[in-house]
């Protein structure tokens, strides 16, 4: 497992990693470890529900682009139509 060193930590961030350990009964760096492995987790599942609710709008978006395009016969109309001339 790869090894990270934390340089330049605030004194107040150590203290309270400290006490959080102590408190949760583990060392500091397994206390540092269970942090960042619990907020990485949590990051990505938020980027994960972000990126569905975009692709829900993408999908809003084309079927409105679908809807106005429909019918329309030629490229030319479809530009004129987008550049709303």
């Amino acid at each position: 497992m790869p090894t990270i060193t934390i340089r330049n930590l605030e004194e107040q961030v150590k203290l309270r990693l400290r006490v959080l350990a102590a408190e949760h009964g583990r060392s500091m760096e397994a206390e540092a470890r269970d942090i960042l492995t619990r907020e990485t987790l949590a990051q990505n599942q938020t980027r994960r529900e972000n990126f569905h609710a975009s692709r829900s709008e993408k999908a809003s978006v084309c079927a409105a682009i679908r809807g106005t395009w429909k019918g329309r016969v030629s490229t030319d109309e479809i530009m004129t139509l987008t550049r709303g001339d």
